[in-house]
């Protein structure tokens, strides 16, 4: 029988004032400690007023005195697996879907719950089999889709997360956090511009949380770099203070943040971040703004300050003077503190500025990289003490090798291998490897155990290559080439300017900006990390066949050969106007076989656009058609046929080819420019 008391507390759950439905379903469970469904009501209002052991312990009441009542074990199971008791959780889910007659949505969740416990559980295949019960139960259930393709997306099963994200987002096109996923499943599968139209589509969409724009915002950024740096995707990278996971926290400088205006008279402070790796990186763009510091601007009052990881900073201080580097203790960079560094002199900044910053003001287009040059030096004794240990190794290519990283994840263990994956280098003549890999614990048990099936590999124990970074730069700067997983080893032989070749993926790497290089470093080449249909194996052997090529057997007496150029090796020369060496480059990237298909459209491009320029239009045509046959969206080759079909006198076919550009890119400056150029008649 309804009385007043349980009347008002149903109207007050029923209008959603859930306060005052707590407070009287308290006073109905009192009166009546025997009414499951008030048990289960105030459960509910508590939930919902985040008061989680109260709405826990109510739920347990529920269950206990409905043990046949199927959303009371819902409930329960529910709050249980919120509380983080999952075992218990498991045992409501199991009773729920054993109950007789039980609803088919009901029957999903109590399936989608199974699943979710098995996933927490380390069971992926259990889980799976439960979330593909749910569906079959509810073919409606987007949740259940969202689950599963979660799952299979961090299992790096993208074509089967994709299959199901697309299907819970068509199901529940208001789900912010299943698009986000989506579109990281499409950038995963190199679909790159569908997933840039998912993540607009979700900062455009009502009722995306503050949260998950900001995500959204540093995953469009990174997209968008992908295709090569502009405006919006600098700006856009400014939030990735403000996502929910990042390896940083924004130091709280009491000063401004420079906004790349004038400095003349103040002093910049600027700030390392993120990683090891990282911060050298986008140390890289410190030489531009120290070669503004002559004798007469800094009487003008202005000086720079470079923060960074206390084992660069000599390093630093020697490669970028006149620049003053001062260390920044480790606790006081996890912690953001106002304490701003131990070092005083940051106390007298007047602006200040993230490293990861700098690129919106020094690299701001792809253009602006033509500039790039090695910019690490290395003391120069210890340089020269390594150079006679690595020397005593005997004639032939000193190659070093760091095969794997301190910092493991899902998405970046494509590109990682284990020393006994190198074992066919043991076949190339002519060379002596060397030991670059910094963990001390995988060294010393892959390296005898390499060494045990014949791949002979130097190993100097003595030096400590993860916290004596002078001395691992000493050494590096000795050697002939270095090959690497992507490690701050590689920045520190790329960027002391020692041939590098370097496993990562360019679809994935947002430092490639578009390229299939890293065009912060020339002297960096890239291998592409395995495809689906490949494995590491074979990237490897790539490698060993390139190196190969470079060895000189043991009783050579000349030095070794020049190490083959890089794409960005190629457009250096381009860019520099020695052209017949370009064009010999372009040639000879094209005759040993781009790894991709990108890659070889870039070439492509490049060389047509050079047998334009030293006019020799008729032969840069059909190679442009060979790219746009191959990559239609290249907008770029679009506006360079459009230029070589204008110098063949095809003026309306050239009109066609910016128009294209411009369908295929509307904010294409250049292709503008150039069917404005055409006049009203174009």
């Amino acid at each position: 029988m309804t009385t007043p008391l349980l009347g008002r507390a149903q109207a007050a759950l029923a209008a959603g004032r859930m306060a005052d439905a707590a407070t009287l379903y308290r006073e109905v469970v009192a009166r009546w400690p025997h009414d499951g469904a008030g048990w289960l009501a105030l459960s509910v209002a508590a939930a919902a007023l985040g008061q989680a052991d109260d709405a826990l312990a109510a739920a347990e009441q529920a269950a206990f005195l409905l043990p046949a009542y199927a959303p009371a074990w819902a409930n329960v199971a529910e709050q249980r697996r919120q509380a983080g008791r999952m075992e218990e959780a498991g045992t409501a889910y199991a009773h729920l879907a054993a109950l007789p007659s039980l609803p088919a949505d009901l029957a999903a969740d109590a399936e989608n719950g199974l699943a979710l416990v098995a996933r927490h559980n380390g069971q992926p295949l259990v889980a799976e089999a439960h979330w593909r019960r749910a569906i079959a139960l509810d073919p409606t259930f987007a949740g259940a889709y969202a689950n599963l393709g979660k799952m299979l997306f961090d299992q790096q099963a993208m074509h089967a997360a994709r299959a199901a994200l697309r299907q819970a987002v068509s199901l529940d096109p208001a789900n912010g956090g299943t698009r986000m996923n989506l579109a990281l499943a499409h950038k995963a599968l190199e679909q790159q511009a569908v997933a840039v139209d998912e993540l607009r589509r979700l900062l455009a969409q009502p009722g995306t949380s503050e949260q998950l724009a900001h995500d959204a915002r540093y995953n469009l950024a990174r997209l968008l770099l992908l295709r090569g740096p502009g405006a919006e995707a600098w700006t856009l990278h400014e939030s990735r203070w403000k996502v929910s996971h990042f390896p940083s926290v924004r130091r709280s400088f009491p000063v401004p943040v420079w906004q790349g205006d004038s400095l003349l008279g103040r002093r910049l402070l600027l700030w390392g971040e993120q990683g090891l790796g990282d911060e050298i990186l986008f140390a890289s763009q410190v030489p531009d703004l120290a070669a503004g510091l002559s004798d007469a601007v800094r009487a003008a009052g202005t000086d720079i300050l470079l923060e960074c990881d206390e084992r660069l900073v000599s390093l630093f201080a020697r490669s970028f003077a006149p620049i003053t580097v001062v260390g920044r203790p480790a606790a006081v960079a996890r912690s953001g503190s106002r304490d701003t560094s131990a070092d005083p002199r940051t106390a007298t900044a007047t602006t200040q500025l993230p490293t990861g910053s700098l690129a919106r003001y020094c690299r701001p287009t792809l253009a602006s990289f033509q500039a790039a040059r090695p910019f690490l030096k290395p003391d120069p004794e210890r340089s020269t003490l390594w150079a006679g240990r690595v020397a005593a190794l005997g004639p032939g290519l000193k190659v070093g090798l760091c095969w794997t990283s301190g910092l493991l994840t899902a998405e970046r263990a494509i590109s990682y291998t284990t020393l006994a994956d190198w074992l066919p280098l043991a076949q190339v003549p002519g060379i002596h490897l060397v030991s670059l890999q910094y963990n001390r614990d995988i060294a010393a048990i892959e390296i005898p155990q390499a060494r045990a099936r014949g791949l002979d590999i130097a190993d100097w124990p003595d030096l400590d290559q993860r916290d004596d970074l002078e001395g691992a730069a000493a050494l590096i700067s000795t050697l002939d080439l270095v090959l690497t997983a992507p490690t701050s080893v590689g920045e520190i032989a790329a960027g002391l300017g020692v041939p590098t070749w370097r496993i990562s993926t360019p679809s994935q790497d947002w430092s490639g900006l578009g390229t299939m290089v890293r065009p912060w470093y020339p002297a960096m080449r890239i291998f592409p990390a395995p495809r689906e249909e490949e494995t590491l194996a074979d990237v490897i052997q790539r490698m060993v066949h390139a190196l190969a090529a470079l060895a000189v057997g043991p009783a050579a007496a000349s030095p070794p050969p020049t190490l083959p150029t890089t794409l960005n090796g190629a457009l250096a020369l381009h860019q520099a106007g020695r052209r017949d060496e370009a064009e010999a480059a372009y040639r000879r990237l094209l005759a040993d076989g781009p790894a991709d298909a990108q890659a070889r459209g870039d070439t492509l491009h490049l060389l047509g656009l050079l047998l334009h320029q030293t006019g020799r239009s008729e032969e840069a045509e059909p190679l442009l058609r060979q790219v746009l046959a191959a990559e239609p969206g290249f907008f770029e080759a679009w506006n360079s046929l459009g230029a070589v079909l204008l110098a063949l006198g095809r003026r309306a076919e050239a009109a066609d080819a910016w128009r294209t550009a411009l369908r295929l890119n509307p904010g294409y400056d250049k292709a503008a420019a150039n069917l404005g150029r055409l006049g009203p008649y174009a």
